[in-house]
């Protein structure tokens, strides 16, 4: 699983609240080989041994919270065998699920601090652990500089301390629900045609360019 740039959420009328969520990029041909449309949901499942957290015990309060769910979205320009996901979107938590679970409008929101998730359940870093470059933690270690083009020999923070947001993992990918209003048939994206691989006629027009017009 790879992870992209932030996960930046904006908001454009304050009276209004964000209605945001993850998702993953999947090559829709995978997706159909593993009986996933376009705009179910999914669980990502990484190395059991010790993801989402070690010891974990499938069927508690806290596993529910902690294993990664995510809606999927078709993407024909990801390579096959490989998804995409976004890392720095705010997490799950004990109040997140439950408001998800229990609010009419089914929001992942905390009544207690209204913390609000960009998840159902989990985080991306469920199925991630950060890595380190040892290599890079020695003061001799001769660098390109932070800015500019020259070299120099020494520690510098952002170089040689331990860093790197979660990167990569091999994923175990599985249909939780179908990607309806509660959970029931197709997103409506796709339904009505303007999603790949589900392209309804007035889209196919405009993927060959056939909405605009030149003027002589």
């Amino acid at each position: 699983m790879w992870f992209g740039p932030f996960g930046d959420v904006y908001r454009h009328d304050k009276r209004m609240p964000s209605v945001v969520e993850g998702y993953v990029d999947i090559n829709p041909l995978d997706a159909k080989a593993l009986g996933v449309e376009d705009g179910d949901y999914v669980y990502i499942d990484a190395d059991p041994d010790d993801r989402p957290y070690r010891g974990f015990k499938a069927g508690t309060e806290e596993y529910k919270v902690a294993r990664l769910m995510l809606r999927a979205r078709y993407y024909p320009g990801t390579p096959r065998g490989v998804t995409r996901t976004w890392h720095n979107m705010y997490g799950s938590t004990f109040g997140s699920v439950k408001g998800q679970e229990t609010r009419p409008d089914g929001l992942a929101k905390s009544a207690e601090t209204n913390y609000q998730s960009m998840y159902r359940t989990g985080s991306h870093q469920s199925a991630t652990r950060a890595w380190l470059r040892p290599t890079q933690m020695t003061e001799t270690l001769v660098h390109k500089t932070m800015f500019g083009q020259g070299i120099e020999k020494g520690f510098a923070a952002d170089i040689h301390c331990p860093t790197g947001a979660p990167r990569e993992a091999y994923v175990k990918i599985t249909k939780a629900e179908s990607g309806g209003m509660n959970g029931q048939g197709m997103w409506r994206p796709a339904a009505l045609g303007y999603r790949p691989t589900y392209e309804n006629k007035a889209m196919k027009e405009y993927l060959k360019g056939r909405f605009m017009k030149r003027k002589g």
